[in-house]
């Protein structure tokens, strides 16, 4: 792995890597990643000119199947993948996504600036990985990257039967020398379990399962596992450190604390020191002076100063390793959740809403063991009237602001209908006891989904806000799984005129760009 201090431009970085090319370089933001290939593009072109006739091929192929392909926002890719350059990050419509991943395995892209979704789940190795940072933002702060991040896109570096040896190059930046990159496989950050009892779990497993099935699985799942054994296996580490604190202080002579004791007298001496140093201390404690200075004549200096320094020493260092176990502990037991007592909590919120009577489903219990997303908010929009009462276009519309949650920049148009009674509802349920966790919704695609329900154009839908072609496309499939699950919950009990209004929409929103099937 070599290193790259900060300030190098794209192009220099380029330049020392050539020969380890086609190189994937990372980068952390999608405006980073357009920025770096952008400025790249400037100054390479790595295509020959049948390399280019090639391009232009695949590029003229998949514009035939979607017109429009790159769109006023994109034109700017479709000349750097003429020059074997390519961007790539979850902004991009999945058709373009899909065109420069073919085209990068046709080996037409000899540089792709891409972020880290791009080393997950599609397997595109390279000769060199290059990190253009060894930070990131999270969503909530700037953080160095971990190392289990570094190795998953670390390891696309490295092309079986051409390359002998994967290159990795680390850009650091001189702003932040600690965060160097330098990580070893052994620190890889072990995959937690991670439970989410839902309203739907709840509900599903007091439909399915008995009651000692539950107890079983709210005691025995992975998460639970990996807490009580972490914490078996420090609890065993804080013991065995106790013990060698108990052994050490036995190799203290007789003498430890006395006169004569040796470091008894350094103990003194610095007493002196600091008194001396402090000339109001030793005139208004003359008499504990005098009593310092009479411990000292009276001690000797033969004792086993040594054996008590040493062991004095390695006790300190004992104790400081029991320090930070004492604090992971006390981590793990607030970490540590009692998923019995939060079974219940759910429950007994679920009776209360009406959706169980002990462990009887109920109409409404029925209809969320079939929901998989904010399943007390959607099951609510339909048993209160909301969506009932709507044009089919306006229920797009509220449908697409489940589970959503809005970025911090994201600027949409208002949605063209009132969006009160969703709002007015969520209020309700905050005062029902229910967590805001189980009733996300935001207002900003609604406006997106109904225009596209009425046969808006995707670029029509671009023209709405600043959502980019990915974003958009993400947001309407879910919400057509979202209606997929309302049309097997609304048939599960009964209520067929909601599964043909929520089958009428999902048709008409999959269609066309949101429609896409990748080759």
């Amino acid at each position: 792995m070599a290193v790259l201090l900060s300030g190098p431009t794209p192009t220099e970085v380029v330049r020392a890597i050539q020969d380890y090319l086609p190189a994937l370089y990372f980068a952390f933001g999608r405006g980073r990643v357009e920025m770096l290939a952008e400025e790249l593009g400037r100054d390479w072109d790595f295509l020959s000119v049948q390399e280019k006739r090639e391009v232009r091929r695949l590029i003229k192929e998949a514009e035939e199947g979607y017109p429009g392909l790159f769109g006023p926002r994109r034109k700017n890719l479709r000349r750097l993948l003429l020059r074997g350059i390519g961007y790539h990050h979850a902004g991009l419509s999945p058709a373009l996504k899909d065109l420069v991943e073919r085209l990068y395995e046709s080996q037409l892209v000899y540089v792709l600036f891409c972020t880290e979704t791009f080393a997950v789940g599609v397997n595109f190795p390279a000769a060199s990985a290059v990190f253009d940072a060894c930070r990131k933002w999270d969503g909530h702060e700037f953080r160095p990257l971990m190392a289990r991040e570094f190795f998953q896109m670390a390891g696309r570096a490295g092309r079986r039967g051409f390359d002998p040896v994967g290159r990795v190059f680390v850009r650091i930046d001189e702003r932040f020398p600690e965060q160097t990159g330098f990580y070893r496989e052994e620190e890889v950050e072990p995959v937690r379990g991670r439970l989410v009892l839902s309203p739907n779990t709840v509900l599903s497993l007091l439909h399915w399962k008995s009651d000692e099935e539950i107890q079983r699985f709210l005691e025995m799942n992975l998460a639970t596992y990996q807490s009580s054994r972490e914490s078996r296996q420090l609890q065993g580490e804080v013991e065995r450190l106790r013990q060698q604190v108990k052994e050490l202080a036995r190799c203290f002579c007789d003498e430890r604390g006395q006169p004569c004791c040796e470091l008894f007298r350094l103990k003194i001496k610095k007493e002196l020191r600091r008194m001396r140093r402090n000339r109001r201390g030793v005139k208004g404690n003359r008499e504990r002076l005098r009593a310092l200075q009479d411990l000292l004549k009276a001690g000797r200096k033969d004792c086993s100063y040594r054996v008590c320094l040493e062991a004095e020493k390695e006790i300190r260092r004992l104790e400081e390793q029991l320090h930070v176990l004492h604090a992971r502990l006390r981590e793990i037991k607030a970490q540590s959740r009692d998923y019995p007592e939060e079974f219940r909590r759910v429950w007994g919120l679920l009776e209360s809403l009406g959706y169980v009577q002990g462990r009887e489903l109920l109409p409404r219990g029925r209809f969320a063991l079939h929901v998989h997303v904010q399943e007390i908010l959607v099951t609510e929009l339909v048993f209160t009237g909301i969506i009932a009462d709507l044009p089919p276009w306006q229920v797009a519309g509220i449908l697409a602001g489940v589970d959503y949650l809005p970025g911090r920049d994201e600027e949409v148009v208002e949605p063209p209908f009132p969006t009160e009674p969703v709002e007015e509802l969520r209020q309700y349920l905050f005062k029902r006891g229910v967590p805001e966790s189980f009733c996300l919704w935001s207002p900003v695609p609604c406006a997106l989904a109904a225009a596209w329900y009425q046969g808006a154009s995707f670029n029509e839908l671009l023209g709405m806000g600043n959502l980019q072609e990915g974003d958009i496309y993400s947001l309407l499939r879910r919400e057509i799984d979202l209606l997929r699950q309302v049309e097997r919950a609304a048939q599960a009990t009964g209520d067929q005129g909601l599964a043909r209004l929520a089958r009428e929409i999902r048709n008409r929103l999959d269609r066309d760009e949101v429609a896409f099937v990748g080759v």
